[in-house]
C-alpha cells in the first residue's frame, strides 16, 4: 500500500514538472517572439558633404547682374562707374580729374581665369578721348578715389584687377568660384557650393 502510494507520488511529480517544463518553454519562446527588435545606434549623425552646383551665364546676363551689383553699390555715392563685358574685353567706363577737367575713360581688361577660382583682370589698353594718359595712373585714381568692394583689389604697377571670389564668399553661406572665363565666345561658367555644416 504504501509503495503504491509513493509510486503514485512520483508519477504526480513527474506531471507537474513536464507541465511547468512545458509552460516555461512556452513563456520563454512568446518573450524571444514578441520582444523588439534591437537596432544597432549610431554615436552621431552622419556629417553633412558639401555639394556644389554649376550656373551658365551669358554676356547679357553677367552685365545684368553687374549693373544691379554696382547700382546697389553705389547707390547715394557721387563718383559712379560701370563694368561690362563686351566681345573682346571686360571694361571699366568712368571718369577722372586731370589738371582739372573731369575727364571720361574706359580700361579694357583681359580676364583670366585662376586656378583657386578667382578672376583677374589684366589691363590691355585705355582710352580716354584725345588725352594719352598712362594706365597706371587712372588705375591709381581708381584705387583712391572709386568705392570698390572688399573683395575687389586693384594693383596699379601691375595693371590688374583682381576679384577675389574667394573673399566674397567668406561673407556669404555659399562659395563661389570660377571654372570657365570665356569672353570670345561669351560663355561664364562659375561653381556654387554650399559649405560642409554650412549657414542653411
Amino acid at each position: 500500500m504504501t509503495k503504491e502510494k509513493q509510486q503514485r507520488n512520483y508519477w504526480k511529480w513527474a506531471f507537474w514538472a513536464l507541465i511547468i517544463i512545458i509552460l516555461g518553454s512556452g513563456i520563454f519562446l512568446y518573450s524571444r517572439v514578441t520582444a523588439p527588435t534591437t537596432v544597432p545606434t549610431e554615436s552621431s549623425a552622419p556629417a553633412r558633404t558639401a555639394s556644389s552646383f554649376e550656373i551658365n551665364l551669358n554676356r547679357k546676363q553677367v552685365n545684368a547682374l553687374s549693373s544691379n551689383y554696382l547700382d546697389r553699390l553705389l547707390k547715394g555715392n557721387n563718383i559712379k562707374y560701370r563694368f561690362v563685358v563686351g566681345t573682346q574685353y571686360a571694361t571699366v567706363i568712368g571718369s577722372t580729374k586731370f589738371l582739372g577737367a573731369k575727364v571720361q575713360f574706359a580700361i579694357n581688361f583681359i580676364p583670366e581665369r585662376q586656378s583657386n577660382g578667382n578672376v583677374l583682370l589684366k589691363a590691355k589698353g585705355l582710352s580716354v578721348g584725345r588725352l594719352n594718359l598712362p594706365i597706371k595712373y587712372v588705375m591709381g585714381y581708381i584705387k583712391k578715389q572709386y568705392k570698390l568692394p572688399n573683395w575687389v583689389y586693384v594693383n596699379q604697377k601691375k595693371r590688374t584687377i583682381l576679384l577675389d571670389l574667394n573673399k566674397y564668399s567668406k561673407q556669404h553661406s555659399l562659395h563661389y568660384a570660377a571654372e570657365k572665363i570665356d569672353i570670345k565666345n561669351g560663355e561664364f561658367r562659375f561653381l556654387i557650393s554650399i559649405p560642409k555644416n554650412g549657414g542653411l
